[in-house]
């Protein structure tokens, strides 16, 4: 007895000594990043703000062969915006409040200058992963930024060093794995974008505290994460990024636009830009528009300074996020309640200021709102979503050749006013059909509405169902054929008849659909939308697709 009691003691101190160490091991992986924070910058009000903790942590794994170092930023600290006390965006901290909050129709009153904290305990976040050897960094940077919605109290951000899964650091999304595959640095950054939640406070210029502000248009915060995250990379890779691309969705490409159109915001204190080109991905709301008005005019860019500031920009956006914005009576009249309508205001009044050498937008059809790279398949229930990561991967290509200064194909779109090349009033350079959408096994259509994500009905004919359309979640018929009328669905052969992708005597065939949809990914791929690889998975997909038709519903 007293041997076993004996060798129980021996065996819980032998366990203490080993929780022991590999606590120990752990707390030597978290270490300060002071060192890489930049001095506080003065204010209008003579306050001082900027970043104030910085902790880190990292890892080294491998992706596709390909051996990378992961760095978890935790960042604590205090940043300067603009807020309104009511109205429509009021919580939204700005650094562009004359696009901001005209646009929104928020005039009840004067924009005001505000301080708030933000803290690496509530997932003030950012991750920089690079190349571990040199020789595999391109040398150039992408920051990305994500939309509404993420908060620490809806647990969709986390404390700052509990965000990395040891067993599977390389946790990215598709779109940020194209990033990494392509030999640039990346930081992903992490912010409250939920307001009225009291999870950020800001101090207002006189004095009063309010607990309702997010950092959904906040360009102070992002600059200084990217500041951060360059200083990292400079101390681990010899040198500082040449390019720092920015890519945004949803809220964050409507900050963005926020960055690049509001003069001196896209500044560093030295005067050099931060950003070096901006991929906006379904700017939120179409907005914010290259407008201000003053006593009438439209004086936004009529400076040369500020045309020459304006920093190369792609727009991406879905023909089917049509969602329409409740309107308010302060809203001007130039900004429509359709946020397809909004985007392509954006387009034309760009191309109308004369930045059509540093511009470019491209629609997608079939596509609305989230881009599904999160999702196994762009697939989730009934969420069907466009795959537009691929896309995505060659469009990246070409905001770096804009940049660069080399050829970059021109604007897409189903609207004349943008795509019409030799002034005859017609489409020259219509909407992207990802293959999917060109050689249509059924249709994409909103769901569960309008502005957010999609699902599919397959071309069944009568075999789901009693063979009628569907209904949306909207109790909306979904016009499959295009006729105007809730009736019946087509099989692919009567609706590749129908789009003359085949002949009226001619039938829907595996050869014809592989032969189809490896046509429309040649086409982009030339257009450069596509790589080689890009196009070989397509048709792979298309050989092992189930043709089935009573299985058309879950393509």
């Amino acid at each position: 007895m007293k041997l076993y009691k004996a060798n129980i003691s021996l065996f819980l101190a032998i366990l203490f000594l080993l929780f022991s160490s590999l606590s120990a091991a752990q707390s030597q992986q978290v270490r300060s990043c002071d060192n890489h924070l930049l001095p506080m910058r003065m204010v209008d009000d003579g306050k001082r703000v900027g970043p104030t903790s910085c902790m880190m942590q990292e890892i080294e794994f491998n992706l596709d062969g390909k051996e990378y170092v992961r760095v978890d930023l935790g960042i604590s600290g205090t940043v300067e915006g603009y807020i309104m006390t009511s109205g429509p965006y009021h919580e939204y901290m700005t650094n562009g409040p004359n696009l901001v909050f005209h646009q929104a129709g928020t005039s009840s009153s004067a924009p005001q200058l505000a301080i708030a904290e933000y803290d690496m305990m509530k997932g003030a976040a950012v991750f920089l992963i690079y190349p571990k050897n040199k020789t595999d960094w391109n040398g150039k940077m992408w920051v990305t930024a994500h939309g509404r919605g993420r908060s620490f109290k809806n647990g969709s951000l986390k404390v700052w060093n509990e965000y990395l899964d040891p067993d599977n650091p390389a946790d990215f999304d598709k779109i940020e794995k194209s990033i990494l595959s392509k030999g640039y640095a990346m930081a992903v950054t992490n912010r409250t974008s939920t307001q009225d939640i009291g999870e950020i406070k800001a101090v207002l210029a006189n004095g009063n505290v309010v607990d309702w502000v997010a950092f959904n248009e906040a360009a102070s915060l992002m600059k200084d994460y990217t500041f951060i995250a360059e200083s990292v990379l400079q101390s681990r890779l010899g040198s500082e990024p040449s390019r720092t691309y920015y890519i945004g969705h949803s809220a964050g490409a409507r900050m963005g636009r926020s960055i690049n159109y509001t003069p001196g915001v896209n500044m560093d204190e030295d005067g050099n830009r931060v950003f070096d080109g901006f991929l906006n991905v379904e700017s939120a709301t179409g907005l914010w528009l290259p407008i201000i008005m003053q006593d009438g005019k439209d004086v936004l860019f009529d400076e040369e300074a500020e045309k020459a500031a304006f920093t190369p920009q792609i727009e991406v956006g879905g023909q089917m996020n049509t969602k329409i914005w409740v309107r308010t009576p302060e809203r001007p009249d130039w900004v429509s309640d359709n946020y397809l309508v909004n985007k392509r205001t954006n387009a034309k009044t760009l191309l109308d200021k004369g930045f059509g050498d540093k511009f470019r937008v491209f629609e997608v059809r079939q596509w609305s709102h989230s881009t599904g790279a999160g999702l196994p398949n762009g697939r989730n229930g009934k969420v069907r979503i466009v795959d537009v990561s691929m896309l995505l991967d060659g469009i990246m290509d070409m905001l770096d050749n804009l940049v660069e200064g080399r050829p970059v194909p021109p604007s897409r779109s189903d609207w004349a006013a943008i795509s019409d090349v030799d002034g005859n009033g017609t489409v020259d350079n219509p909407a992207v059909s990802l293959p999917e959408v060109a050689c249509p096994l059924g249709v994409f259509y909103p769901y569960p509405e309008a502005g957010s994500s999609t699902s599919f009905a397959g071309f069944t004919g009568e075999h789901v169902g009693d063979g009628i359309e569907p209904l949306d979640a909207q109790g909306h018929f979904v016009d499959m054929n295009r006729n105007g009328a809730w009736d019946f669905r087509e099989t692919p052969t009567q609706a590749w008849r129908r789009l003359g992708l085949i002949g009226e005597n001619e039938d829907f065939t595996r050869e014809r659909y592989v032969e189809c949809i490896r046509t429309a990914a040649e086409k982009l791929h030339a257009d450069g939308f596509f790589s080689e690889e890009t196009i070989e998975r397509y048709v792979q997909q298309a050989r092992q697709q189930d043709l089935n038709l009573a299985n058309l519903d879950n393509f």
